[in-house]
């Protein structure tokens, strides 16, 4: 690695940077590929962390250097932001120095210099001469009262044609905000970050996309394609790689609270509607720019520098990643540039930027890195010339952009393809017909139509000035016999705020036929139209009270008793058994209460919610289950929540396994599988082997679990276990495959996956699982779960000084390092205890969960996995 150290000090503002010693901020910077060379250009004092960097035609590297993100009371540099140019003879000059939190810099047309703030884009242009600029204009106003320095307006770009810019806007704190162009176009929203462009002038202002986080980085290729990296939102990582088209909505709304679970926001294309990433782009990546197929980004909490090798992939892209640069904490690359003033055919040229320090406050830091592709050793690369358009690019782009007349079968059908890109555009192209629909005409559609027909007319409402009247089509809808229909509308009420159907929307969370998905929906709906969007689907207060409204429906007191009970954000190193908790007004005895209304939904929600809080429930559960009078389902849950203090309850689970009634039977010697057992309570189930046959192998796998493992197929032969599996007599028995799915010793897939609103949000919610109609694929992803492993569950491991290790899924890292563990929790790490972070290509689930199942069970638990959705 080549290593160059220029360092200029040319009557500049010199900024105190003195908390560090030299040896403590070395970046221990490398290169990690052939054909790369990194060298220092220039560092602290020169620069302090900078952020948005261009590179003009001449060769001129021009960087902001931020002295105003939170800035310290003690902090001694300039009093604004600073827009410097270095030459290519190392000579530095200060351009402008009148802005404030300024997040990127693009180079226009006419010698005008644009720039970001937080709450505007102005441009900049020397008319005089003297290498500084002096006339000043403001294109864009961003309106709202959120002051967080980084979740405004962020990464510049300019589209292919040059004549429009490219701006993102970050989720703003979920604050109402409002851009206004020079020409007074005005576009509003909350919570939803967004991209937008207008002319060079900040006239012609339009949304592109939405559904983003914090876009700090965007890029354009020279065939229009749009390219961005976006940070990602707490409890939902990774921070993304997106492929951004007009009209595009990518799924996340801030406005609803930072669970990580809400019906109305994805991350990775999951509803209707929305699209997925191209890749995860590494930690808080900042910027992104076209190296010939590919892309690189900087990722600043990953210490990286990557290149994205893009792979077309029907109408977008697949990404294979390749690591170019990786340094220590104190290397921290933020905006990334082109120098296109001198490149050969074999030599390509960028430079970024190096925030150096994780503290979000300015720090007097700050390095400028050239970075140097040799293409003739740098084979990784692959192609640089632009890839031909896919048939699947090409008919997404005339969909999106009405190239081409479809009928509104076609068009319908297209909606659901499965190329969400083909989807997505498909959509736009219906929603561009919806103002002209009449009624009685997508009433006479078939359900799967109807519901397309919903989400179009949703986008068709949202676009600014539609004429479309959504009062028309809502009341409607929402009494459509299809859930999904009624789904869609909900989401459509919530998303544009439709106060009006507050009453409507009660009057659904009290039909006894209302289901879980719909009542879910409702009640994130209900609480975004009652002013609390943020609670997404849990208001303690308004849940306790239909828990306890005698006049509701059992079931729907069932639903809001399921919605009660949550896991504890932060782990602490106490917990041996992370379960969920009770809040306050949840009681053993309002649970005891519930039992005795008599209901069978009621009673088994309440079941199952003691035994989410075994430690809590274990008195009631070891009664119910040694009832008699109760029915066996009740008391085969009561089992199962034993199962996690099974050692507490040795005596009545024996007793239990030997039952008469099977369910009870085969649940109790479940709950027994792993205990250590006296000879004598050995010698009981051999007895019940022998009693129940049809119970045998459960007994036996008690005494000697080594006969899970022994003679089973390889975990690759997928053919082989379902053969196995369909041979197995009899039918399936879902409740068994229930009981299994959420077992805290055997399966334990509810330990990481949620299912019709119980579980944990540590993996992919699985509730509609089963509308794939592939039992292949499901075995497959059990059997093997690292095989297709979903981009925003990828694990990390960190390993900390003393030698412990912790696996989980990365949420956060800058000073200190966060991941969800395998219970969900959020674990913090100061960065001065961790010795290594190392990204896993192996799922978090484990592999050989079937080794902890009869074949009887792993069938019963599949075919629990295909059951349709309740409605």
């Amino acid at each position: 690695m080549s290593r160059m150290f220029l360092y200029w000090l040319l009557g500049c503002s010199v900024v105190a940077a003195t908390t560090l010693s030299g040896a403590e901020r070395d970046p221990q910077v490398e290169t990690l590929l052939p054909g790369v060379t990194l060298t220092l250009v220039a560092e602290h004092p020169q620069l302090a962390t900078p952020t948005g960097i261009e590179v003009d035609q001449a060769g001129h590297v021009w960087v902001v250097a931020s002295h105003t993100h939170f800035r310290p009371d003690d902090y001694t540099g300039p009093e604004q932001d600073e827009v410097l140019v270095f030459d290519q003879t190392g000579q530095r000059h200060v351009f402008y120095n009148a802005t404030s939190h300024t997040m990127d810099l693009e180079l226009g047309p006419e010698g005008w210099v644009y720039l970001v703030e937080r709450d505007r884009v102005l441009r900049v242009k020397d008319t005089d001469g003297d290498g500084q600029g002096d006339l000043e204009e403001t294109l864009l106003k961003l309106a709202t009262e959120a002051i967080y320095p980084h979740n405004g307006l962020s990464g510049l770009a300019w589209l292919s044609s040059g004549s429009d810019l490219l701006v993102g806007l970050g989720e703003n704190f979920a604050k109402p905000w409002s851009l206004t162009g020079p020409d007074g176009a005005v576009i509003s929203g909350t919570g939803e970050g967004g991209m937008f462009a207008c002319h060079a002038d900040g006239t012609g202002l339009r949304r592109v996309a939405q559904g983003l986080w914090n876009p700090f980085g965007v890029c354009v290729r020279q065939d229009g394609t749009i390219i961005a990296v976006d940070n990602d939102p707490g409890e939902r990582p990774p921070c993304r790689l997106l492929h951004i088209v007009e009209g595009g909505d990518y799924g996340y709304q801030r406005a609803y609270g930072s669970a990580a679970h809400h019906p109305f926001v994805c991350w990775n294309g999951e509803l209707r509607g929305t699209l997925p990433m191209i890749h995860p782009s590494g930690e808080a990546p900042c910027g992104v720019t076209p190296c010939g197929r590919g892309v690189i980004v900087s990722s600043w909490s990953d210490h990286r520098v990557y290149f994205y090798a893009l792979q077309p992939q029907g109408a977008s892209f697949g990404a294979k990643r390749f690591e170019l640069v990786r340094g220590s904490r104190y290397f921290r690359p933020t905006g990334i540039a082109a120098d296109r003033s001198q490149g050969s055919a074999g030599n390509h040229t960028w430079y970024f930027a190096d925030w150096v320090d994780g503290r979000y406050e300015v720090h007097g830091y700050g390095r400028l890195w050239k970075l140097e592709i040799d293409l003739q050793q740098a084979g990784w690369v692959g192609l640089t010339d632009l890839e031909p358009v896919t048939a699947e690019a090409a008919l997404a782009a005339d969909l999106r952009h009405g190239r081409r007349q479809y009928s509104l079968d076609k068009l319908l059908k297209l909606s659901r393809d499965e190329d969400l890109f083909i989807a997505q555009a498909a959509l736009s192209a219906l929603a561009r017909q919806a103002p002209t629909w009449q009624l009685d005409e997508i009433q006479k559609l078939a359900a799967r139509d109807r519901v397309q027909a919903v989400v179009a007319l949703r986008i068709a409402a949202r676009a600014e000035g539609s004429p479309l009247k959504a009062d028309l089509w809502i009341p409607q809808f929402l009494a459509d016999e299809n859930v999904e229909v009624q789904f869609e509308t909900l989401r459509w009420i919530s998303e544009a705020r439709l106060t009006a159907y507050l009453a409507t929307v009660e009057q659904i969370l009290k039909r006894s036929e209302t289901g879980y998905r719909l009542f879910e929906a409702a009640i994130a709906t209900w609480n975004t139209l009652s002013g609390h969007p943020e609670e997404g689907v849990r208001n303690l207060k308004m849940l306790l009270e239909r828990v306890q409204d005698r006049s509701s429906s059992p079931s729907l007191r069932a639903y809001a008793l399921r919605l009660l009970p949550e896991r504890p954000l932060t782990a602490t190193e106490s917990e041996t058994n992370a379960g969920n908790t009770f809040p306050e007004g949840l009681t053993v005895l309002l649970l005891e209460e519930l039992l005795a209304v008599g209901d069978p939904v009621l009673s088994l929600e309440e079941v199952r919610t003691l035994a989410e809080n075994p430690v809590v429930g274990e008195s009631l559960l070891a009664k119910l289950a040694a009832d008699s009078s109760r029915s066996a389902a009740e008391r085969a849950e009561a089992i199962l929540g034993l199962a996690a203090v099974a050692s507490a309850q040795l005596d009545l689970l024996i007793q239990l396994a030997g039952d008469d009634n099977q369910t009870l039977r085969e649940e109790a010697l479940r709950a027994l599988r792993g205990s250590t057992l006296s000879a004598e309570q050995k010698q009981s189930l051999l007895v019940i082997a022998a009693a129940h046959p049809e119970s045998a192998n459960l007994a036996k796998v008690v005494w000697d679990g080594k006969l899970l493992t022994s003679g089973r197929p390889a975990l690759t032969d997928t053919a082989a276990w379902l053969e196995k599996i369909e041979a197995i007599p009899g039918t399936a028995d879902i409740e068994s495959g229930r009981r299994i799915f959420h077992h805290p010793r055997l399966a334990k897939c509810s330990s990481c996956h949620r299912h019709r609103g119980r579980g944990n949000v540590v993996g992919p919610d699985l509730s509609r699982v089963g509308a794939q109609h592939d039992r292949k694929w499901l075995l497959q992803s059990v059997l093997q779960p690292s095989l297709q492993m979903g981009p925003e569950y990828r694990p990390t491991v960190i390993v900390l000084e003393d030698g412990r290790s912790y696996t989980g899924i990365r949420l956060l890292s800058a000073t200190y390092e966060a991941l969800r563990d395998n219970n969900g929790q959020r674990r913090i790490f100061q960065r001065s205890e961790i010795e290594s972070i190392r990204e896993l290509d192996q799922s978090f689930m484990p592999e050989g969960l079937v080794y902890t199942l009869t074949d009887r069970e792993l069938r019963d638990l599949l075919a629990f996995l295909e059951t349709p959705e309740e409605k």
